[in-house]
């Protein structure tokens, strides 16, 4: 919106506060379809040498268009259920609070209008969201998003609307965190 345009409205309406939302408005009116690329979690543990060891306890990519692939914890074969599910109970979250000292929940969201791209070049950067975001989010799904000036902001969610993940290729393997780091004091399952 330039800014005369701003001016008008702010006069017409004679809400002087409105000036300090207007790129709020922008924002807003550049909304743009996305689609899920990643869903990782994270967790942190402190050792007698290292205050906060941080480690991927899970990860899984996908292009949207035909793949997902990835690992998924060992000690938590609950976590991914299908390619379509992968979410975190209650009962499985406080366990993970239980054996670490921090987990965070992040999602990556790519362009759909540059899905041709690789996943780096289509990347909206990854977003540390809550474990209900986390689990509300799956592949397959159709996002619309806000760019922002410091990364995106998921504005709305439309249930397995992006792209059918029915016949895509789907590979996740296991790991297990303390064979994957046998120097790091990883704390045992509960």
């Amino acid at each position: 919106m330039n800014h005369s345009r701003r001016m008008f409205i702010i006069s017409t309406l004679g809400l002087a506060g409105l000036g300090s939302t207007s790129g709020c408005l922008d924002v807003l009116s550049r909304s743009e379809p996305a689609f899920l690329s990643y869903k990782g979690i994270k967790v942190q543990w402190a050792t007698d040498r290292v205050q906060g060891y941080v480690a991927d306890l899970c990860w899984l990519w996908s292009d949207g268009q035909s793949r997902i692939f990835g690992w998924e914890p060992e000690e938590y074969p609950d976590i991914v259920r299908t390619a379509t599910d992968v979410a975190v109970s209650d009962e499985t979250f406080r366990a993970l609070q239980e054996r670490f000292t921090g987990v965070r929940f992040l999602v990556g969201l790519s362009s759909v209008e540059t899905a041709n791209l690789s996943l780096l070049e289509s990347d909206f950067g990854h977003l540390d969201v809550s474990r209900e975001r986390f689990n509300r989010l799956q592949f397959g799904d159709g996002i619309q998003v806000n760019p922002t000036d410091s990364g995106v902001r998921i504005r709305a969610i439309q249930k397995g609307e992006h792209n059918d993940p029915t016949d895509w290729t789907v590979t996740i393997g296991t790991k297990n965190l303390a064979e994957q780091f046998p120097d790091s004091q990883v704390p045992e399952p509960n």
